[in-house]
C-alpha cells in the first residue's frame, strides 16, 4: 500500500462529523396511524399515500398556529369497510379494533359520505366524527374531498382530540371552524380550551365516550347475558340509536322478532339509551339559543366590546343550567375576555 495514502488512512476519522443536534420548534411528536378503506382507494388508487401525506402537511402548517405538536404519517393500511352509513357506529367498531399508543392518533377514513342522526327526524351528512379527548377519529371522504378539505377534516377532528366543542349554528359555523367552508379559524372559548388541552386522555376515563361505549355494553352483558341474541344486541348498541337512523331501525326490529320470549329483557336494555324525538327537538332548541348567544359573544369580543360578551355568556349560564360541558366552553370564553381586557 501506498505509505501516503496508509497515513492518511490512520490519522483521518473514517465516519463523518457530527452534526449538531438541530433545535426543532415543536414539543411533541404526534403519530397518525390511518386507515383507509376501498372507496378512498377508489378515488386516489396509487396516489392515495401522496394525499394523505399532502392533507397532513396542511393541517401541520394551521396547527402551529395554536399549538406546539408536529404530526406525522405512522402505519398506511388498507381496510375494507362495507356499506354503512352510521358514523357512530363505525367510529366505534373502529375504537374497538384499534390499541391505544403513546403520541398516537388512529384515523378511519372512508370515501362515502357518512351520517348522523341527531335531529331524530333526518339524516344529516357529516364530514367527520371525533369523541372529545379520544385517540381516534373518522373521516368521511367523500368523492371530491380535495386534499386541502381533507385537511380542514382532520385539523377539525383532531380539534376534538384536543378537547374542542361543538355547538351548531345556522349557516354552518360551529364553535370550531365551519362545515361549509374550509376555515382553519378556532373562536373564542375553544382556542383556550386547546391551549390547555394535554390532547387524548385514557380510554377508561370516566364520562368519556370510550368507556361511555364500554360500561353500555357491559350493562347490556349481564342483562342478556343468557340471550342467543346477545352478539346481534352487542352490534346495535354500537349504532346511534335514533328514530331517524335506519340501521338502527332495522336491527333494532329484527332482534325483537328473533328474541321471542327474551324481547322484554333486550327493550328495557335499549330504552336506557334510546332518545326520543321529542328529547332531540328539546335539545336541538336549547343548543339553537345557547348558539345565537354564543356567537353574538364571539363578534363582542372580536370587537372589543367585553360588557356586550359578558351579557351573552350570562345568557347562557341562565339557559344551560343543566349542561356541564357548556359551562365548560362558557368558563373558557370568560378566561378570553378576561385575558383580552
Amino acid at each position: 500500500m501506498n505509505f501516503v495514502l496508509w497515513l492518511l488512512m490512520t490519522i483521518l476519522p473514517t465516519d463523518p462529523p457530527k452534526q449538531p443536534p438541530i433545535a426543532l420548534d415543536f414539543d411533541r411528536v404526534i403519530t397518525l396511524h390511518v386507515e383507509y378503506d376501498e372507496t378512498f382507494f377508489e378515488q386516489h388508487g396509487d396516489g392515495v399515500e401522496d394525499v394523505v401525506r399532502e392533507a397532513i402537511a396542511m393541517h401541520n402548517i394551521e396547527w402551529r398556529r395554536y399549538r406546539r405538536e408536529w404530526f406525522i404519517l405512522g402505519e398506511l393500511t388498507f381496510r375494507p369497510s362495507g356499506s354503512e352509513l352510521d358514523a357512530s357506529y363505525i367510529l366505534a367498531n373502529f375504537l374497538h379494533r384499534t390499541v391505544a399508543l403513546p403520541d398516537a392518533i388512529h384515523i378511519n377514513i372512508v370515501g362515502r359520505q357518512l351520517e348522523v342522526y341527531t335531529s331524530g327526524t333526518h339524516a344529516m351528512a357529516i364530514g367527520g366524527l371525533a369523541y372529545r379527548g379520544s385517540d381516534a377519529l373518522l373521516i368521511s371522504a367523500a368523492p371530491g374531498v380535495t386534499a386541502e378539505l381533507l385537511a380542514y377534516y382532520l385539523f377539525h377532528e383532531l380539534g376534538h382530540c384536543w378537547d374542542a366543542y361543538d355547538i351548531p349554528f345556522q349557516g354552518g359555523d360551529s364553535t370550531y371552524g365551519s362545515k361549509t367552508r374550509v376555515t382553519f379559524v378556532i373562536d373564542a372559548g375553544n382556542e383556550e380550551i386547546m391551549e390547555d388541552s394535554s390532547g387524548p386522555l385514557s380510554r377508561r376515563t370516566r364520562g368519556r365516550a370510550p368507556m361511555v361505549i364500554r360500561e353500555k355494553l357491559l350493562r347490556a352483558r349481564a342483562a342478556t347475558r343468557e340471550i342467543p341474541v346477545y352478539p346481534q344486541l352487542h352490534d346495535l348498541l354500537l349504532h346511534e340509536p335514533s328514530p331517524s337512523n335506519p340501521a338502527y331501525v332495522r336491527k333494532k326490529r329484527e332482534i325483537l322478532e328473533a328474541a321471542g320470549d327474551d324481547a322484554p329483557k333486550i327493550v328495557s336494555v335499549l330504552q336506557r339509551y334510546e332518545i326520543t324525538r321529542r328529547q332531540l327537538r328539546e335539545d336541538a332548541e336549547v343548543r339553537q339559543q345557547i348558539a345565537e348567544h354564543y356567537w353574538r359573544a364571539n363578534d363582542a369580543i372580536s370587537n372589543r366590546d367585553y360588557d356586550a360578551a359578558d351579557a351573552e355568556l350570562q345568557a347562557i349560564r341562565t339557559i344551560a343550567v343543566a349542561t356541564p360541558d357548556v359551562h365548560l366552553l362558557v368558563g373558557a370564553v370568560e378566561r378570553k375576555v378576561r385575558k383580552r381586557r
